[in-house]
């Protein structure tokens, strides 16, 4: 197989742009009762949330995860506002009026950030700190999803928010950055941190390996690399319920994952399970698909903080895959 970037934004039908939705199109997640039962029953009539990077893989998600919730929401891509541009972000926020902002737009070509480092840091850090700034003097809360990327080569442990980034590569240096000038700004939200994000649309590591398996009758997959897979629909509701929390949200760095971890050989034979291919899925080392930009060797953040704030339940990463398998248009 060939080495497959997990952050790569989906592609969107046409069907799925986002302006606001009202609901028509988005899934049915009360098939999972509970998932956020704790904070589903809050007042949303007073707010009017903003999505960056709406047209992503997770910006379509957290569309569709406010309509399901009430939240009245608005979602801009790059033509509505482009976070690289302070101009564009002023007028979008003036035009807008949210009282809460995801940021979930980013540069995710992790190789090619390496020739692209100004294209990269344009967006991952400067974008950030545009966000940030421009929502701290309106007064707006901010949620921005980072990565476990800005670890690096981290101990064999689950990572906790406190501990001490160690960014490598272009990538990893771009997402640091947006952290550290969301922190300087001072503006009122936090920096939710999550790691190898999935679905069952668009362009990512699931549909990339149910492609390849169905092509070449047989997988060979990275056996030394360790983290939490994360199903973009169920990142999306969790991201919605901290945004109704409005001013009230967690403040400062919390990370987002399910619970337990694995291998991208275990993830990718768990969707060959999950999605009934007898498809041979070979272990192999890093080493047989160089790439341009060095891949944390241990991606494992620990999600407990902010479960016990929330007051979530616990979601394995496999429970996790399973419910969003549910999310496929032919379901």
């Amino acid at each position: 197989m060939l080495w497959f970037d997990e952050n790569r934004p989906s592609t969107v039908p046409k069907s799925k742009e986002a302006s606001s939705l009202d609901g028509t199109d988005a899934k049915d997640t009360t098939r999972f009762p509970g998932l956020f039962g704790t904070c589903m029953s809050m007042e949303t009539a007073t707010t009017h949330m903003l999505v960056a990077g709406a047209k992503g893989q997770l910006g379509v998600r957290l569309m569709e995860a406010a309509a399901v919730a009430g939240v009245s929401a608005s979602g801009l891509d790059r033509e509505g506002m482009d976070v690289a541009s302070r101009d564009s972000v002023e007028a979008a926020l003036d035009s807008v009026q949210p009282t809460v902002v995801i940021n979930a737009a980013a540069y995710t070509a992790v190789d090619m950030a390496e020739s692209q480092r100004e294209a990269a840091m344009a967006v991952n850090a400067r974008g950030t700190q545009h966000l940030a700034e421009e929502c701290q003097s309106r007064g707006i809360p901010l949620i921005h999803v980072s990565t476990d990327y800005v670890f690096g080569q981290a101990p064999r442990r689950p990572l906790l928010p406190s501990d001490t980034p160690c960014p490598e590569g272009v990538y990893a240096e771009s997402k640091r950055q947006g952290e550290e000038a969301f922190l300087a700004s001072g503006v009122c939200g936090c920096v939710i941190r999550i790691s190898w994000l999935y679905d069952v649309q668009g362009a990512n590591f699931l549909q990339t390996m149910l492609r390849l398996a169905k092509a070449h009758g047989s997988l060979s997959v990275v056996n030394d690399q360790h983290g939490v897979p994360t199903a973009a629909p169920l990142l999306a509701q969790a991201l919605v319920e901290v945004a109704k929390l409005g001013k009230d949200m967690p403040q400062g760095i919390w990370h987002h994952s399910h619970q337990g971890h694995t291998t991208w050989h275990g993830f990718a034979s768990a969707i060959m399970e999950v999605a009934g291919l007898a498809v041979p899925v070979l272990p192999v080392d890093t080493s047989a698909f160089p790439t341009a930009a060095p891949r944390p060797a241990w991606s494992v953040l620990d999600g407990e903080p902010l479960r016990a704030r929330m007051g979530w339940p616990s979601v394995t990463w496999r429970e996790a895959l399973e419910a969003c398998w549910s999310f496929r248009n032919d379901a």
